[in-house]
């Protein structure tokens, strides 16, 4: 495990050696590309960034907020003020001239006038008034505990994303393994056709002299088109997964890409003895990882429902004005205050959500706890699954071994004429079945292999 991991590691993405027209893929390569490129890794991604936003967006709560406001009046009727008036002595008295007692009985000459006063307007028909308001958020035990929470939500996403990036390695292993033995089945299978193919002429023309019965070169030719057929059906899989992949590393249909890596050495990276194999860690299994992650954020969303029984304490400055003033004008431009909110009673509706928090917690420690356990067999599992597919490799790599060497036998006698067409169609369709028969047990081997290390957390 430890080696495969140091494989993968030490295999950078070779761009120089990627063409306009042709991309070429390791496996490492091709995991790390489908990780920056594959639909769900971007979204994951955008999760994490999400999360930083989130946690921003809760610190900001905390700072200064300012606001500002415009407010236009229009007041068809404006109240106005009257103050009454004021009595003023007039006389006609010419400038020089003493008053006599006749002047001031008569009113032409002398006497008092009263004057009424113009009424006060206590506004204006139309008026503009401006404010700018800070607040400032002193103590609030829900904005301390929603901040936390954030944060954990951060960690949440970034444990997720990595989740992401395990679960698209092993996807795009499992493909790119697919894809290898295809392409070593078709190989195989050419190979094959050619030797049938050529021993078929040859049969035909033995069999137009007469020397031996033309059911020899039927039986043949029929082995032939079974063959072809099996590469023709091996063809078209092949073009299926290549679509796989490019899917799975976010390529258009159209882009062509070549596969670099070896299938036998690939093999032989992923042949390890079990008895190497680090011992099992629950508490670095990215599935754990993120029932405890979860498990922290519930145990915050439980102490945010019960801060909500605290008091917000908040302070703020207020300062407004009016582009137009009445004569008396009793607006108050500078304010500074402090407000305290204090929960009294709300029907039970913080009890029922600290309540329903606390359930929540409760499900969640009952899914890590019951998560671990499966873990565990998982792990144990997948150690037996690997032992159990590396034994049936190499039965299955002995006996691929023995039916080639049967069949280039039977190939030999044949040309000889030893032996009959019948003979040389069952170790051909016996080869044929073994080759099938090893590629789904290396399959088997490299995706237990696969499973294997993810669940050791070395994936």
């Amino acid at each position: 495990m430890i080696c495969y991991s140091l494989f993968v590691l030490v295999l950078p993405i070779n761009t120089s050696a990627q063409t306009d027209s042709t991309m070429k893929f390791s496996l490492a390569e091709a995991q790390s590309y489908a990780i920056e490129h594959f639909f769900i890794s971007k979204n994951a991604a955008l999760d994490i960034e999400y999360a930083r936003k989130r946690i921003w967006e809760t610190t900001a709560m905390g700072l200064p907020q300012v606001t500002g406001g415009v407010d236009y009046l229009y007041t068809p009727e404006v109240p106005e003020a009257s103050f009454g008036g004021a009595y003023d002595i007039y006389s006609t008295v010419p400038s020089g001239d003493f008053v006599t007692g006749a002047d001031l009985q008569n009113p032409d000459r002398v006497g008092l006038a009263y004057t009424e006063f113009d009424p006060i307007k206590l506004g204006v028909e139309q008026n503009v008034s401006y404010n700018i308001m800070l607040n400032q958020l002193l103590f609030s035990g829900e904005y301390i505990v929603g901040l936390k929470a954030a944060k954990t939500y951060q960690q949440l996403s970034v444990v997720s994303f990595e989740k992401q990036r395990i679960e698209i390695k092993e996807m795009v292993a499992g493909t790119y393994y697919s894809l290898l033995i295809l392409q070593k089945n078709q190989e195989l299978l050419r190979g094959t056709v050619e030797n049938l193919t050529k021993i078929y002429s040859d049969t035909k023309k033995t069999s137009d002299l007469g020397l031996i019965e033309e059911t020899e070169a039927d039986q043949i030719a029929i082995n032939v088109k079974r063959t072809e057929s099996s590469l023709n059906s091996v063809s078209r899989q092949i073009e299926f997964m290549s679509r796989m992949l490019k899917y799975q590393l976010g390529l258009n249909v159209e882009s062509k890409i070549v596969l670099t890596d070896e299938l036998d050495k690939l093999i032989d990276v992923n042949l390890i003895d079990i008895a190497n194999l680090i011992s099992f860690s629950l508490e670095n299994h990215i599935d754990y990882r993120l029932l405890d992650t979860q498990e922290k954020l519930n145990t915050l969303l439980v102490k945010r429902e019960e801060s909500k029984y605290l008091p917000t304490l908040s302070a703020f400055y207020k300062y407004e004005d009016k582009f137009e003033k009445a004569a008396l004008d009793f607006t108050m431009r500078h304010m500074i205050g402090v407000n305290l909110s204090v929960p009294i009673f709300q029907s039970g509706m913080k009890s029922a959500s600290l309540s329903m928090a606390k359930i929540e917690l409760e499900k969640s420690q009952n899914m890590k706890d019951q998560e671990s356990q499966r873990l565990f067999m998982e792990a144990e599992q997948a150690r037996l699954d690997y032992l159990t597919a590396f034994e049936n490799y190499k039965n299955e790599l002995e006996n691929f071994n023995l039916s080639r060497r049967i069949l280039d036998n039977i190939f030999q006698k044949y040309s000889y004429g030893t032996i009959s067409s019948m003979d040389l169609t069952l170790a051909n369709n016996q080869y044929l079945e073994a080759q099938l028969s090893l590629s789904a047990a290396t399959l088997n081997l490299l995706n237990t292999k696969i499973k294997l290390d993810k669940a050791y957390s070395q994936l």
